[in-house]
């Protein structure tokens, strides 16, 4: 029976050591899921508007990507405090069809289960953006051939509605590479780079309606 017991404890251990090495990949020190933050509220209607206050809140780049259910939660918590971690946590909580992940570039990625939007994974031959603001290569993706050939093949429609002050903060030129990159690569680099944004591609919530898609770089 003693022994017994031990090895129940040794594998109680071993488990607790594994779920523990886990948490810390999650949120390992120096990832902006690590990051620490104090007491707010966040009250919105739909994930994409949360994450966006988020993100300000946060000063996390966060990036979006949905194809929008008919009916948007309408997202209500006050946030104890902790990391930008336990802050997406709560996010997804409120709206189980939603993740959340970290890329590699630090960009915090929130996204629909099994409604993710195609076009962030087409690949462009981008010919690169040298001292170009925010809304510059923002302007610039209606000229792209290849964003174009997906809202053709998908019979769908650009869509954005701004109310003039999206591109008012943060909008200092920056520079991309040029070379082979997917729209969620170059739409991540642009976050990154001016500091404190985030973007956004959400496309219209039934085949029944009219394809519409949105792209933004907050």
């Amino acid at each position: 029976m003693q022994r017994i017991l031990v090895r129940l404890s040794i594998i109680a251990l071993t488990l607790q050591a594994y779920s523990a090495g886990h948490l810390r990949l999650a949120v390992a020190a120096g990832t902006t899921s690590a990051m620490s933050l104090g007491q707010l509220r966040i009250e919105q209607y739909g994930v994409y508007n949360a994450a966006k206050e988020i993100s300000q809140k946060a000063h996390a780049p966060i990036g979006v990507d949905a194809v929008l259910p008919r009916k948007e939660p309408t997202i209500v918590f006050d946030f104890p405090g902790g990391t930008v971690a336990d802050l997406l946590n709560m996010l997804v909580s409120q709206a189980p069809e939603y993740e959340w992940n970290e890329a590699e570039d630090g960009v915090i990625h929130v996204y629909r289960k099994n409604a993710r939007v195609s076009l962030l994974d087409v690949v462009m031959h981008y010919p690169g953006a040298e001292n170009k603001t925010r809304e510059e290569i923002w302007e610039d993706l209606s000229k792209r051939p290849e964003i174009l050939q997906w809202l053709k093949s998908n019979s769908c429609l650009r869509q954005e509605f701004f109310i003039g002050n999206e591109f008012k903060w943060n909008n200092d030129p920056i520079s991309v590479a040029p070379g082979q990159i997917t729209v969620r690569q170059l739409f991540d680099d642009v976050a990154v780079k001016s500091k404190e944004n985030g973007w956004s591609v959400l496309e219209s919530a039934s085949p029944a309606d009219s394809c519409h898609v949105s792209l933004m770089l907050w």
